[in-house]
């Protein structure tokens, strides 16, 4: 929803539109008014809308409505048009006038009209806009709290220009949901063809959040790197100052070959000591969920807290090893006896 200047509100043409029928017949300005709006011309595009819309009907009259709706600066007005288009009956058009009034529902808090708006919505066929519907949908869903939901519709949008943004949503509910692994597969998928900075920023989030700050600082690095006029960029070369101090410190970790992790030799340095990590949590309580589920099968869980991103999380770990081997080992026999997966992590 665009909204402009009331001087470009022409009240002719939105006092008209009451007494006009939907009966089918041509209009034959209707491309010229596209151009101009797409020219932003819009003063020319209402005066043009002046002239045309008592001559229209139809799908060109929905198409027509569309457009005075987006030039509309007040709630009020745009959704009464659109809540006319919808009413009219046009497949297509009243598809985008219902994704349109979904919007301005979603932009001031109104959660559940957006669900109610979009209802019985499904993202096949072709065109974007059923996409978008399914994708603001499941946004919507997402802020209600039901992430069951959201996860259904984000996981049935399988192409468009919404499948990149959908992906993106699944990772935020793997990590409300503690499954940070899945997050990081998700983000890799997408930060591996460097087409979003803001999948790439969160990868490396997650890669602290996991222990993994040799691969969070490359992460933000190429974030910094190919996109340096986005929001993200300034964060990221934040992050890589930060982590590069961290790494340089006398005991820190660094990369040995073969991709294991080892200690800087420093004075008073004792061996590694391992861990498993069942889960990362914003939640404190979900945390504790987690562990009042898993107590019964796995010995030693607890909550440790550390900050990363500016807030805290809450890392449900269990056990202690002196070497990496016999931390993947205990994670292996915890698979096999339970089910759960496990992150084997140094402490820090």
């Amino acid at each position: 929803m665009r909204l402009f200047s009331k001087a470009l509100i022409i009240a002719a043409v939105a006092a008209a539109l009451p007494v006009l029928s939907p009966t089918d017949s041509g209009g034959a300005g209707l491309r010229t008014i596209r151009g101009m709006f797409s020219r932003k011309e819009y003063r020319k595009a209402q005066e043009s809308l002046r002239e045309e819309i008592p001559g229209m009907r139809g799908r060109n009259l929905s198409q027509a409505k569309l457009i005075l709706a987006e030039l509309r600066t007040d709630q009020h007005g745009a959704t009464t048009i659109l809540e006319d288009v919808i009413r009219s009956g046009d497949n297509k058009e009243a598809l985008k006038a219902r994704v349109e009034l979904a919007k301005i529902h979603y932009s001031i808090g109104e959660y559940h009209e957006t669900v109610r708006v979009l209802d019985n919505i499904r993202a096949e066929g072709r065109g974007g806009t059923r996409y978008e519907a399914v994708y603001f949908r499941g946004l919507a869903r997402k802020q209600l709290g039901d992430l069951d939901g959201a996860k259904r519709d984000f996981e049935s949008i399988d192409r468009g220009d919404y499948l990149h943004w959908s992906y993106i949503a699944l990772a935020e509910l793997d990590i409300r949901s503690g499954r940070i692994n899945k997050a990081v597969e998700r983000y890799e998928t997408i930060a591996a063809g460097h087409s979003s900075p803001i999948a790439g920023f969160r990868l490396g989030e997650c890669y602290e959040l996991t222990g993994e700050r040799e691969k969070a600082l490359k992460t933000y690095t190429n974030v910094a790197r190919n996109f340096p006029g986005s929001p993200e960029a300034p964060k990221a070369r934040e992050k890589v100052l930060m982590i590069d101090s961290a790494l340089k410190r006398p005991g820190s970790r660094s990369k040995a070959k073969g991709g294991e992790k080892r200690e800087t030799p420093s004075m008073g340095t004792v061996s590694p000591v391992y861990t498993l990590q069942f889960g990362a949590f914003i939640e404190k309580e979900n945390a504790h969920a987690f562990i009042s589920d898993l107590n019964s099968m796995i010995d030693g869980l607890h909550i440790e807290v550390a900050e990363s991103g500016g807030g805290l999380w809450y890392r449900v770990r269990a056990g202690r090893y002196a070497t990496r081997e016999e931390a993947e080992e205990a994670a292996l026999k915890v698979m096999e006896r339970t089910g759960y997966s496990s992150k084997v992590l140094p402490l820090e």
